[in-house]
């Protein structure tokens, strides 16, 4: 049973890493297959004049990529507001420390003595 509970952990965090890097992955991709995408997928082969070079592809796909990660999101908020109830707290109490509204000692006490001035300005003769 623990063996079989590693691999799903190990795809799960493969499929978090992933996610993690998804827009790395994309933009090596249209690095590494550059002249393939502007012969072949480039939306703009009409338009010379433009020299997008398959930019307009990759413009496309980070919209996609975008908008996925926007909907996966929602998905995520949705489920755990429907999973997580609202009344149980996140933080345990554990770490909570009541708050003493005392003065400090140091301020209770009255002055010891007069306060003498040390600086006298000169006299003029």
């Amino acid at each position: 049973m623990t063996a079989f509970r590693k691999i799903i952990a190990i795809f799960l965090l493969l499929g978090i890493v992933t996610n993690c890097f998804n827009q790395w992955l994309l933009f090596s991709s249209y690095s590494l297959n550059r002249s393939y995408i502007a012969t072949v997928l480039c939306t703009n082969l009409d338009k010379p004049e433009m020299h997008c070079d398959g930019k307009c592809f990759m413009d496309i796909k980070l919209k996609e990529l975008e908008q996925k990660n926007k909907q996966d999101q929602e998905n995520l908020k949705r489920m755990v507001e429907t999973l997580a109830p609202t009344y149980v707290s996140l933080m345990p109490t554990v770490f909570e420390l009541p708050i003493k509204l005392e003065t400090p000692h140091y301020l209770q006490q009255e002055p010891i003595g007069k306060v003498v001035a040390i600086f006298q300005p000169p006299k003029i003769a």
